[in-house]
């Protein structure tokens, strides 16, 4: 199967091939064996797009970068975020923190003239 490999103004990589047409079985109730589109993958995501030019194997990667934003989103990939440690507000971070470093909701103060032990303030 021939696949086009391009960069995207953003610089993500993306592969592209032709899916579908050794299928033997529908994908979808409303896909036909034989269907074929155009599948864009990168890390992130698959995109899928039904209508296409014929001669998609000879685009320049701004002319596939058109027809990548017409193509629906098929399949998102999250990653985590990468936080670094260095000058991290660790208080922030709540993953890892043992369950008594959240007060319960008893232990809150409730606002007005009382402090955290309910006794009135002078």
């Amino acid at each position: 199967m021939e696949q086009v490999t391009f960069t995207d103004s953003d610089g993500v990589l993306w592969n592209v091939r032709e899916d579908g047409a050794d299928d033997t079985r529908p994908l979808a109730a409303d896909v036909s064996p034989g269907t074929t589109w155009l599948r864009f993958e990168s890390e992130l995501e698959v995109r899928r797009l039904w209508h296409y030019p014929d001669d998609w194997r000879g685009l320049s990667p701004i002319q596939l970068e058109s027809l990548l934003d017409r193509a629906s989103t098929v399949i998102a990939r999250f990653r985590p975020a990468r936080h670094s440690a260095v000058g991290a507000d660790r208080r922030l971070d709540v993953r890892n923190r043992p369950a008594a470093e959240f007060p319960r909701p008893a232990d809150r103060p409730t606002g007005g003239p009382r402090s955290q032990g309910g006794k009135e303030q002078d």
